[in-house]
């Protein structure tokens, strides 16, 4: 059941997807639209280096109450750290299957 003073996280591939703020920002407004209070890790500057985003993206995890990975996590070194550690500290993963990550191939 979907609280609306559930925390959640969304974790997916940023790297590798030249569209990926588009992506994190549908994803956010269907999940607000359901309840949940989005933790966004695209709000975090871009030219941090990637180690400071994943420290900083783990403590979004432990603060979250929900993790909710997007079709493309596993696509990700830094989205399948975040759900192991989502694992570890015992998190609620959820997978967010409404968003087409794909291009059309016509």
């Amino acid at each position: 059941m979907i609280s609306e003073h559930e925390v959640l996280y969304l974790s997916g591939a940023i790297t590798s997807d030249p569209h990926y703020r588009e992506k994190f920002a549908d994803a956010q407004m269907v999940l607000e639209e359901l309840g949940y209070i989005v933790i966004n890790p695209c709000i975090l500057p871009s030219n941090l280096t990637y180690e400071q985003h994943m420290k900083i993206d783990l403590c979004f995890v432990e603060a979250a109450d929900v993790i909710c990975a997007l079709p493309d996590w596993t696509k990700s070194p830094g989205a399948k750290i975040e759900h192991y550690h989502a694992g570890e500290e015992k998190k609620r993963i959820i997978l967010y299957a409404g968003l087409d990550t794909e291009k059309p191939r016509w």
